[in-house]
Order: C-alpha cells, then sequence, then structure tokens
C-alpha cells in the first residue's frame, strides 16, 4: 500500500514538473487526484514578481536624458539640429540621409510634445529595462523606432516631416503588456487579457483626432511591439518558466463508491 501510494505521488511530481518547466499548460491552479487525496498546483511567484534592477534607474535616467537633450537642440537650432535631425521621404529615400530615421525620435515640435511623450516614457522604461535589460530597452526599443518611421515615411508626402518619440512609447507599452501576459501566469488567459485589452483603451486611444498627429506610427509601433516581445519569450522561454515558484497542496478527498 505504502510503495503503490509513493509510486503514484512520484508520477504526480514529474507530472507538475514537466507542465510547469516544459510545456506549460497550468494557469493560476491545478488539481490531480490521487487515489483519495487532491493535489492542488498554485503559481505563487514569476519572473515578475522580482525587485526591480537597481540599475536599470542608470539606462531610463540616461535614455531621459538624451530624449530630452535632443528635443533642446531642435528647438533652439543648436548646430543647425532644425534642419539636421528631422525625418521626411525626401530626406531619406532620395537623399539617403538614414541617420534621420533615429534622429528625429528625439525632435519634439514644443515642450508639451516631449512632456506629453514622457508620462509613458519613464515607467515604461524603467520596468523594461529592469526585467528584461538594457539589450531589450534602449537598445532595441530604438532600434525599433527607426524601423516604425521607415515604414511611416513611405507613407507620407515627400515634403512632410515626422518627428517625436511616440512611436517608440507605443512599441515599449505593448511589448510590456505583451510580456506581462505571457509571463504572469497566476490568473487565466482571460482575465490577463482583458486586463491587458483595458489598460490599451485607457493609454493608448486618443480622445480626440489631430491632423498633425501621425496615428499610423502608434499603430505599426503597438504592434512591433507584439511581436518583438512574442520572440524574445519565445527565445527566453524556458528562463521564464524557470523562475514559477509553485506552491503545491494536498486535500483528503472522500470517495463514493
Amino acid at each position: 500500500m505504502a510503495l503503490n501510494f509513493l509510486s503514484r505521488a512520484t508520477t504526480a511530481k514529474n507530472f507538475w514538473y514537466n507542465c510547469a518547466i516544459s510545456r506549460g499548460p497550468c494557469h493560476r491552479a491545478n488539481e490531480l487526484h490521487l487515489g483519495s487525496m487532491k493535489m492542488t498546483t498554485t503559481i505563487k511567484e514569476n519572473w515578475l514578481t522580482r525587485k526591480p534592477r537597481r540599475k536599470a534607474f542608470y539606462s531610463t535616467f540616461f535614455s531621459t536624458a538624451i530624449l530630452l537633450m535632443g528635443t533642446l537642440f531642435y528647438l533652439n537650432d543648436f548646430f543647425d539640429a532644425n534642419r539636421l535631425m528631422p525625418a521626411s521621404s525626401m530626406t531619406v529615400f532620395r537623399q539617403l540621409e538614414v541617420w534621420r530615421l533615429w534622429t528625429t525620435l528625439f525632435a519634439h515640435a514644443d515642450v508639451q510634445h516631449v512632456m506629453g511623450n514622457l508620462i509613458l516614457f519613464l515607467p515604461f522604461a524603467y520596468y523594461l529595462s529592469s526585467y528584461f535589460g538594457v539589450f531589450f530597452f534602449p537598445v532595441l526599443g530604438f532600434f525599433a523606432g527607426g524601423g516604425i518611421n521607415f515604414l511611416v515615411l513611405k507613407t507620407m508626402p515627400q515634403e512632410s516631416y515626422l518627428i517625436g518619440v511616440s512611436g517608440v512609447v507605443h512599441w515599449m507599452g505593448a511589448a510590456w503588456m505583451t510580456l506581462s501576459f505571457l509571463i504572469d501566469r497566476r490568473e487565466s488567459w482571460g482575465r490577463r487579457f482583458l486586463k491587458v485589452l483595458g489598460v490599451s483603451l485607457i493609454l493608448f486611444i486618443p480622445d480626440t483626432l489631430k491632423a498633425e498627429v501621425s496615428y499610423l506610427s502608434h499603430f505599426l509601433g503597438y504592434g512591433l511591439g507584439i511581436l518583438c516581445a512574442l520572440l524574445y519569450y519565445l527565445i527566453f522561454f524556458r528562463k521564464f518558466r524557470a523562475a514559477e515558484v509553485l506552491e503545491v497542496e494536498y486535500d483528503d478527498v472522500d470517495l463514493i463508491s
């Protein structure tokens, strides 16, 4: 009897280990009946329940300082910044001044423009670099920003200029929420999806439409953020699953013959 129970308990242990680490179909809690006992497994901790890295403050400060400095240069036309920084279809595709795809990220029309972007840029920059490293942000984030500008400029008139970091901000928001949805499995996927949908509607759907705003860059930034987050999650899938801490509870079950 004891050997039989031990064998079943060992089988259950292996099952839940493979479930949590290798395949991971479990969500908030799972139940398994072992004879007259019920085993419930709950995810208590994961990659995102850890404390943020302190070093993330420095990368956030650095990227924010560069953003503000670029705006200062552009607004005051230091070193001919008004001519050299912004990007248009003419300057990028005809004059082959490709660097503008990235310098234009740091150019803003006025103080209100840059402060409006910083409201979301600061928290997303801190948490992305804290939990996923400086390569994911700011390196990959700003690199993606150049790609977003490339696609948007393809649709714009040659003499129209595209400035600002809002496309990157939407990339950051989409990347964070996608990774949170995939990594934090303490709730069912339905509840997680509703949370992501609600936050996205609140943060990224504008109340009014303005003619001077490129909503295509927002849309492409959000879509590319989801794609980058999915690829990043697949690459580091085992690392994220290995960070999960499971709590197992055993309860007696009354069997009715």
